[in-house]
C-alpha cells in the first residue's frame, strides 16, 4: 500500500470493514459522505496539514449500538476556522436535503443561521461534521459550530434557561459550542460549555436537580468515577457539560477528555466493562463495536479520547465513548493531547424516544 495513499482511502476502508462488522450501510457506499471525506482528506497520512485536527473519530454510544456513528473535519487541510464553518454548513445541508428531504433541510437553514454566523466571532476550529448510518443507510447529520456572538439569543427558551442556569450554578463554565442534530423524523439542538476550573461530581447536584434530573445524579457521578479509576473530580479543561431539551425534560451530558487528563487510568477498558457488567446487552454491544474497528493486524481498536456519560429524566446514567482509530494513525507519530479549545460533540444517534421533535414548531 503506497504511503502516499490519500488519507480518504484508508478512512473508507476501516468505515467499511466496522460497517460490515457492524451490518450496517457503510459511508463509502453514499456519494455525498464519500465525497465529503475525499474533500477533507486528500493529504495522506500524517501530513502536518492535518495536525490539530480530527481526520475520523468513531463514537460508541449505549442507546444507538446498531449504528454506525462518526465525527470528522469538513473543511480540507489546513482550512481556516471561517472556512470549516462553510464546508461543514455546506456537508450538512447536502446530506440533510439528499436523504431527510426539504422539511428538514428548512428546519437546519432556519436553525443554522445563527448559529454559522462567523461574522462577529474570533474563532479557533470553527466547526465539524458528523453522521450516523443503519442498516437502511444514513440516520442522522450533526453540523458542531463554534460559539458565536449572536447564538445565546437564538436558543429556544428550554434550551436558554437551561444554559443560562448552568453557567449561574457552576465556577468557571463558558459557552464553547453548540449543535444541530437532524434526523430521518426530527431535530434538535444543544449545547456545550466548557469547564475551566475543577470539577468536583458532587457539585452537579443542585443543578441537576434544578434541571429535574437529582434522581440520576447520583448514578451519573457513579459510573463516571468508576471508569476513571474512582477520580471524583475532574481537573480544570478536562470536561465539558452539554444540555438538550427532550418532551419530556432535559437530557444531562458530562464528556470528559482523556487525553488532557494527567493520569487517565491504563485499565480504564476493564473499568469500562465493569461498570457496563448489570448491562449484559451494553457490554456484548461495546465488544462489538471494538472488534469492528480492529482490523486484521492490530492489537487493538485505537485509544479512546472522550468518555460521555449522560442521563435523562427517563433513563439512568449510560456511556458513549470517542475513539481515535489505530489504522488512522500515522505509524510511530506520538498523538499531542488536545488543548481546551477541542470539539466533542453529541454522539450521533436516532431513536424512538428521540422523534418528539416535528421539523415544523420544535423547541
Amino acid at each position: 500500500m503506497s504511503t502516499r495513499q490519500p488519507a480518504a482511502a484508508r478512512a473508507k476502508s476501516l468505515l467499511n470493514y466496522a460497517a460490515k462488522h457492524l451490518q450496517t450501510s457503510s459511508p463509502a457506499q453514499h456519494r455525498d459522505l464519500s465525497r465529503i471525506m475525499d474533500a477533507s482528506m486528500y493529504l495522506p497520512l500524517g501530513d502536518p496539514a492535518y495536525e490539530g485536527h480530527r481526520l475520523i473519530e468513531p463514537n460508541y454510544a449505549e442507546n444507538s449500538s446498531d449504528s454506525l456513528s462518526f465525527q470528522m473535519d469538513a473543511g480540507e487541510p489546513g482550512a481556516s476556522p471561517q472556512d470549516r464553518i462553510e464546508a461543514t454548513s455546506d456537508a450538512m445541508s447536502q446530506v440533510v436535503s439528499n436523504h431527510f428531504g426539504n422539511e428538514a433541510l428548512n428546519w437546519f437553514r432556519g436553525r443554522s443561521e445563527a448559529v454559522a454566523d462567523g461574522s462577529h466571532r474570533s474563532a479557533n476550529w470553527g466547526a465539524s461534521f458528523g453522521t450516523s448510518l443503519d442498516r437502511s443507510g444514513v440516520t442522522e447529520a450533526s453540523a458542531i459550530y463554534e460559539w458565536g456572538p449572536e447564538l445565546m439569543d437564538s436558543l429556544s427558551a428550554p434550551l436558554f434557561n437551561a444554559t443560562k442556569l448552568t453557567m449561574q450554578s457552576l465556577q468557571g463554565i463558558r459557552p464553547s459550542f453548540s449543535s444541530l442534530r437532524c434526523g430521518r423524523y426530527s431535530g434538535t439542538q444543544q449545547v456545550t460549555l466548557a469547564v475551566e476550573s475543577a470539577l468536583p461530581l458532587a457539585n452537579l447536584q443542585p443543578l441537576m436537580q434544578n434541571l429535574g434530573l437529582g434522581h440520576q445524579h447520583a448514578g451519573l457521578m457513579s459510573a463516571c468515577a468508576l471508569i476513571l479509576g474512582a477520580r471524583f473530580t475532574l481537573p480544570p479543561n478536562t470536561s465539558t457539560i452539554t444540555l438538550r431539551p427532550l418532551r419530556n425534560g432535559m437530557e444531562f451530558r458530562i464528556d470528559v477528555m482523556l487525553d488532557a487528563l494527567p493520569d487517565t487510568p491504563g485499565q480504564i477498558l476493564s473499568l469500562l466493562r465493569l461498570s457496563l457488567g448489570e448491562r449484559p446487552r451494553s457490554l456484548r454491544s461495546l465488544e462489538r463495536w471494538l472488534s469492528a474497528f480492529t482490523p486484521e493486524g492490530y492489537p487493538g481498536p485505537g485509544n479512546f479520547s472522550v468518555l460521555s456519560v449522560w442521563a435523562r429524566p427517563d433513563t439512568p446514567a449510560r456511556i458513549a465513548l470517542f475513539l481515535r482509530p489505530a489504522p488512522l494513525e500515522p505509524k510511530g507519530e506520538m498523538v499531542r493531547p488536545q488543548n481546551g479549545n477541542r470539539q466533542i460533540a453529541a454522539p450521533v444517534s436516532q431513536s424512538a424516544n428521540d422523534s418528539w421533535n416535528a421539523w415544523s414548531p420544535g423547541y
